[in-house]
C-alpha cells in the first residue's frame, strides 16, 4: 500500500512540473512575441537604399519589373502607370528591378530621393506635383464614371485574369513570356512558378472569387467587358477625343488578355464581342506608344 501510495504521489508531482513547465512557456512566447515587436519597434526599421541614389531633381524614376517579349511586362499597373507618364509629359526613366517597395507593391516610383508606392496614389501625387492633369477637362459626372470604371476593372476584373493565369495556367504563363530569359534568377522564377498557384488560389478563396466555379468566374469577367465595351461605344477613347486616365488602365488591364498567349477567356470575349476595346488597345500602341512591343534585350549569363 505504501508503495503504491509513493508512486502515486511522484505521478502527481510529475504531473505538476509538467503542467508548470507547460505554463511558463506557454507564458514565455506571448513575451517573447512582444518583447521582439517592441525592440523591432525601438529599432525602427533600416534606412531602404534608392533605386536610383544619383538621382536628379523632377526626373521620374519608374521602378518595375524587367521587361518581357509580346507585352512588355507582366504589370498591367505598371503598364498603366508608364502611359500615363507618357501622356502627362512627364519626364521619366525606367529602372528595371525586383525590388518591391516599402509597401510591398511594385510599380513604384522615386521622384527627388523619395520612394512613393502604389500607382494611383503616384498618379495623384504627380498631379499636384507638376500640375499636369490629363483628366481636367472632364465634368464632374465623368470623373465619377471614371473612378468606378477603374474601381471595377483593377478590383475585380483584374483579379479574373491573375485567378486565371496564376492560378491554373502559370506555368504556361512563364512559358509563353520566356520569364526565365528576361528575369535575373531562373531560379527563383522556376520556384515562384511552382508556390504562386497555391498563393493564388487561397487569396482567391478568402477574397470569394476561389469559391466560385471557373466557368463562373469567366462569366463575371464577360460581364465586366461587356459593359466597358458598351460604355466605349463607337467614341475614339472612353471619354471622347482625348485619352484620360481611364484609358491608361484600359490600356495596361486588356493588354495583358490579348497579348499573353495562354488561352485567356477573357481575350475570347474581346476578340468576338468587344471589337471596339481591342481597337482602343491597339489604337493607344499606334499614337502614343509605337514601339511597346519592341522586343527586349535577353538577359546576360
Amino acid at each position: 500500500t505504501k508503495l503504491i501510495l509513493l508512486d502515486s504521489l511522484l505521478q502527481e508531482i510529475k504531473m505538476f512540473w509538467l503542467f508548470r513547465w507547460i505554463i511558463y512557456l506557454f507564458g514565455l512566447l506571448p513575451i517573447g512575441l512582444v518583447s521582439f515587436i517592441l525592440y523591432r519597434k525601438l529599432k525602427g526599421k533600416p534606412e531602404r537604399k534608392l533605386q536610383k541614389p544619383d538621382w536628379k531633381r523632377d526626373v521620374v524614376y519608374l521602378c518595375q519589373f524587367p521587361l518581357v517579349p509580346r507585352v512588355r511586362t507582366i504589370s498591367p499597373f505598371a503598364m498603366k502607370l508608364e502611359l500615363w507618364l507618357k501622356l502627362s509629359g512627364i519626364k521619366y526613366e525606367n529602372v528595371y528591378t525586383m525590388k518591391f517597395s516599402k509597401k510591398g507593391q511594385i510599380p513604384y516610383i522615386e521622384l527627388n530621393g523619395e520612394e512613393i508606392p502604389d500607382s494611383n496614389i503616384i498618379i495623384t501625387t504627380l498631379k499636384k506635383y507638376f500640375n499636369k492633369n490629363i483628366d481636367e477637362h472632364l465634368e464632374k459626372t465623368e470623373e465619377s464614371l471614371g473612378h468606378v470604371v477603374i474601381s471595377t476593372i483593377e478590383n475585380f476584373t483584374a483579379i479574373t485574369g491573375f485567378h486565371y493565369r496564376y492560378g491554373y495556367h502559370m506555368q504556361e504563363f512563364l512559358q509563353d513570356l520566356e520569364v526565365e530569359d528576361y528575369y535575373p534568377d531562373a531560379r527563383a522564377v522556376r520556384m515562384w512558378g511552382l508556390v504562386q498557384p497555391y498563393l493564388t488560389r487561397f487569396r482567391s478563396y478568402l477574397q470569394g472569387i476561389g469559391r466560385h466555379e471557373l466557368e463562373d468566374v469567366w462569366e463575371f469577367a464577360r460581364k465586366d467587358l461587356l459593359a466597358l465595351s458598351e460604355l466605349l461605344g463607337d467614341k475614339k477613347y472612353f471619354h471622347g477625343d482625348r485619352p484620360t486616365t481611364v484609358d491608361c488602365v484600359l490600356f495596361g488591364h486588356l493588354a495583358q488578355f490579348l497579348y499573353i498567349n495562354i488561352g485567356f477567356p477573357q481575350k475570347k470575349c474581346l476578340e468576338t464581342e468587344c471589337k471596339n476595346l481591342v481597337n482602343l488597345v491597339q489604337r493607344i500602341q499606334d499614337e502614343h506608344w509605337p514601339d511597346f512591343k519592341e522586343i527586349p534585350k535577353r538577359k546576360t549569363t
